[in-house]
Formats: structure tokens, C-alpha cells, sequence
């Protein structure tokens, strides 16, 4: 029910605007044949722009150009060294502040049913992340509210359909070197339909990364999406109301999980992944919460948590 993703590369996106052309088919993220050219998707107005070496239509602005997402300064990031398997800070990060996810920051706790131990092998394979739930078996419940809870940058993004039913996922990254990894979320905010809008078209099944060159923005408090999990009732084994919910220190690497857990997670998430109703990563009022709540299906295994 929690999944994580692969991983693939996407460049930034830049265009002109030259001639009008039939919407034939325009969908946002979806290939076109001329640079700055012009359609409508509905009452989306879209342009034709570069991305990755390819034509792809990009949802315009009011005055007909590309829109384009704030980036941030390269100082203010993290990037991963395939060669040191390390994280690297592109420029002097700042100091990190604790609670790292402020009461409330993220998610609503309180109202959460269950949690998932981060660090533990599901459906045949090791899962750094965790997750939270809001619906007991067989319900769903609507209205869960995810948001930005930190000032940071998003680093990557990606989005399928299951059964018909759209997933995202996004990373986001605090300058100081956290970063929180979020899937299985479902009804983008507008400011987050408009970073999934430069990606492809969500295909089935398909939850594959992209990278932001460059990463884009965010402020604390800022909603990333207003409904999660799948609320489709043919399957019950994916209905409920529930996310992805990881939490990695990107400065120094967690104790090693295993030699198990590396032949089907990658490093820059295992070894770097923590347990976040732990230490001071959310706030007391929150930490405790989160410690208090059942595990989903019972398991208490972990690889970062101690155990309780």
C-alpha cells in the first residue's frame, strides 16, 4: 500500500511563443510539435516549451507565456554524490532549527489511527519511509489536509494513476540538510498542480522520480494537497486514507540497515533516513502522538526506531 518510487532525470523548462495551433489532444506535460506554439486544454491555456530535449505543453501565464515556478538560489540545496554516496550541500547550509517539523506543521496527528515504523521490509522489500493513516480498514476519509513544514525547496516530484485513481509524491528539503518525502497523496494544492504540470503524463502505475533542475520554492504552511490515499471501494486492500511519510537527516548517515535492505533501497535513502516520532524531528505535542498510535497491520519491526 506504500510504495517507493524509482528514479529518472528532468531538466528546467524554458520557451518563446510563436504561432496559435489546434488544441488536437493538448494535455499539460503531454508532447507538442512546435516550440511556442499555442492550445487550449478546457479552459487551460497551454504553450509549447522545451523540457529534457523534448516538446512537451506547459500550462501559459495570463500574458500567453510559459508560467514559470520560483527557484531558489543553488546555495540554499542538497545534492546527492553517487561517487562518495554522500549528501552535499551546494553552499554553506544554514544551522538547523528543532522541532525540525513544527506542532502541526505537516499533518494532523491527532486525528490519525495508525502509523507505519519506518525502516521495515513490505511487500518484499525495504521500506525507508513510513507512513500515517486517518481510516481504519475498509473506510475512507476525506478532507486530510498535507503542508509545506518548513521553508525549503521541492527536489523532486512524481506522479501515476492506480486503478484510475491519481497518486503524487513530492521531496522537499530544508536548506539545513533535512529532508521529508512524502507519497500516496492524492488532490494537489494549485501552487503543487502547477510543479506536477511541468512532468509528463501520469501513467499507470508509473511512480517514477524527477528531478527539479531547478528546485522550486516553498514557504511553511503552504498546502500541498487536500485529500490523500485512494478512496476507490473495488479494492480494498488500497481504500483507506493514508501517505508515505519519510523523514531523512541528509547531513550524516543513520546506523546501516543491513546488507538486506541495500539491494532494494537506495543508499541515498536508507542510510540517511530516521525515525521521526523520535529525538526532536517533530514537535513534543506531535512526538507524542505519533508514539501513542498503533502500528498499521501490527508490525513494530524497524531499523531506525527503538523498539516499543
Amino acid at each position: 500500500m506504500f510504495r517507493t518510487a524509482m528514479f529518472v532525470v528532468a531538466v528546467s523548462i524554458a520557451g518563446v511563443v510563436l504561432a496559435q495551433v489546434p488544441a488536437s489532444a493538448a494535455v499539460s506535460g503531454g508532447p507538442c510539435s512546435k516550440l511556442g506554439a499555442k492550445a487550449k486544454s478546457g479552459a487551460a491555456a497551454l504553450v509549447c516549451v522545451k523540457s529534457g530535449g523534448r516538446l512537451v505543453w506547459r500550462r501559459a501565464n495570463a500574458s500567453g507565456a510559459a508560467g514559470k515556478v520560483p527557484s531558489v538560489p543553488s546555495s540554499a540545496t542538497w545534492q546527492w554524490d553517487h561517487a562518495r554516496s554522500a549528501w552535499t550541500p551546494t553552499g554553506a547550509p544554514p544551522k538547523c532549527t528543532y522541532p525540525i517539523i513544527p506542532a502541526g506543521g505537516l499533518l494532523d496527528f491527532g486525528s490519525a489511527v495508525s502509523i507505519l515504523q519506518p525502516g521495515q521490509s513490505r511487500g518484499g522489500s525495504f521500506k525507508p519511509h513510513g507512513g500515517v493513516r486517518w481510516s481504519n480498514y475498509g473506510e475512507y476519509v476525506s478532507g486530510v489536509r498535507i503542508t509545506v513544514p518548513f521553508d525549503g525547496v521541492v527536489t523532486k516530484a512524481w506522479h501515476y494513476t492506480t486503478g484510475g485513481t491519481y497518486q503524487f509524491g513530492v521531496d522537499i528539503v530544508n536548506p539545513c540538510g533535512f529532508m521529508v518525502r512524502l507519497g500516496h497523496l492524492r488532490t494537489p494544492s494549485p501552487a503543487f498542480s502547477t510543479i506536477l504540470a511541468t512532468l509528463g503524463s501520469a501513467a499507470p502505475d508509473d511512480s517514477r522520480e524527477t528531478l527539479l533542475n531547478p528546485p522550486v520554492t516553498v514557504k511553511a504552511g503552504a498546502v500541498i494537497a487536500t485529500e490523500v490515499g485512494n478512496p476507490d471501494p473495488s479494492n480494498p486492500d488500497f481504500l483507506g486514507s493514508y501517505i508515505d511519510f519519510g523523514l531523512l537527516d541528509l547531513r550524516s548517515p543513520n546506523t546501516p540497515p543491513g546488507a538486506s535492505s541495500a539491494t532494494n533501497a537506495a543508499n541515498e535513502y536508507s542510510l540517511f533516513s530516521v525515525c521521526w516520532y523520535e529525538a526532536e524531528y517533530l514537535a513534543a505535542a506531535d512526538r507524542m502522538i505519533a508514539a501513542a498510535l498503533p502500528f498499521s497491520g501490527g508490525d513494530p519491526s524497524s531499523a531506525y526506531c527503538r523498539r516499543r
